[in-house]
């Protein structure tokens, strides 16, 4: 059995293909103290995802799925509380375990269930999506979102375990792995140059070894968590491309009738926020069109149309980095080395948001 196990903040990350002996070894001393167990799902997880668990997993008789609807607009305190009752309902108590099978929105809410159901009882994650395993599903962050506004309800709860199985991108249409893929952009761009040469030597169409680019991704976010688990500092080096970008993906899923995934929305942050570090932190020409290129190459452009940048902007107000009303982010010097805590005016931002239209050409 092969698999990589990487030791965070207090939990391990195990990652491989052939890793259901490592869960079922650890539901185990579950399952032998006669305890509970609560899986959640989504509509799309229960059917691509469970029956595979299921059937390399046994599960124990107290076992109990619950399910909710796929999507951002799930990720709500209103399904928090349907949670909570179905776990009142069902008499789970503090020994219980909360197996959140599924993406970003699986495991941020469901985290966020279990942190405070009882004043907490344990939880695991089974990242399904590209997004969760490099990102999501790491680091100790859940909560969920309001007013439409991304993650304004929340805390740091880490989790029991995360068990990482590549082989569930096969259930992932290309959109949905590309929404990961931006997150693994971003890593590669903050961290080692190195990290950004070995991926972009490969487009995103011809990348084939996912288990090894997950691991290296996983470990670069993983160094900045252990270094920064409450996002104080060095932390908020993970947040670029994501000031613009979570902007941007909150207008989408309050206008567009097919609105962007985090993924996508990330991407056209990443462009924007380089054009920004071209014009004020000294990023080279040249690898601002290094990065553009590459991105624009995995993502189609999306259509920016300047009458919303104001509104795109306003968003950007409720951003959990801004201090003083100003809009704080995280820019780059150079790929693979990133400064924090740079105030950036409004005109600079809208200036970034009209590069972007220009470039995508719409």
């Amino acid at each position: 059995m092969e698999q990589t196990i990487i030791n965070s903040d207090g939990y391990s990350i195990i990652i491989g293909n052939d890793i259901y002996l490592t869960i079922e070894s650890y539901l185990q001393q579950y399952y032998l103290k006669g305890h509970k167990v609560f899986i959640l799902v989504d509509s799309n997880t229960k059917k691509y995802c469970l029956p595979k668990l299921e059937s390399k997993v046994p599960f124990s008789p107290k076992t109990f799925v619950l399910e909710i609807e796929d999507g951002e607009k799930t990720k709500t305190i209103a399904t928090t509380m349907v949670l909570w009752q179905k776990l009142f309902d069902k008499n789970a108590d503090r020994n219980s375990i909360f197996i959140n099978l599924g993406g970003g929105m699986v495991s941020d809410i469901g985290g966020f269930a279990a942190s405070t159901f009882k004043r907490g009882i344990r939880y695991i994650n089974v990242p399904t999506t590209l997004l969760a395993m490099v990102d999501a599903g790491i680091g100790g962050k859940v909560g969920v979102d309001m007013n439409s506004l991304k993650n304004q309800i929340g805390l740091f709860s880490n989790p029991e375990a995360v068990f990482i199985l590549p082989g569930f991108m096969d259930t992932l249409p290309t959109r949905q792995v590309k929404a990961g893929f931006a997150e693994i952009i971003k890593h590669a761009v903050i961290y080692k140059k190195k990290y950004w040469e070995e991926l972009t030597a490969h487009s995103f169409s011809d990348i084939y070894n996912w288990e090894e680019i997950i691991t290296w991704s996983v470990e670069i976010k993983d160094h900045f968590v252990k270094e920064d688990p409450f996002d104080i500092g060095l932390r908020k080096i993970l947040n670029y491309g994501h000031t613009i970008g979570h902007a941007i993906e909150t207008f989408s899923l309050q206008h567009d009738e097919d609105p962007l995934t985090h993924g996508e929305a990330v991407a056209i942050g990443l462009i924007c926020e380089s054009y920004i570090s071209y014009r004020k932190t000294g990023l080279q020409k040249t690898e601002l069109d290094e990065i553009t290129t590459y991105i624009l190459n995995a993502f189609n452009g999306h259509t920016l149309y300047p009458e919303n940048f104001d509104s795109i902007i306003n968003l950007m107000k409720h951003d959990k980095k801004n201090t003083g009303g100003k809009f704080n982010f995280t820019l780059l010097t150079s790929i693979g080395n990133a400064l924090i805590n740079q105030d950036v005016e409004k005109s600079l931002i809208r200036e970034s948001l009209h590069h972007y239209q220009n470039l995508s050409g719409k």
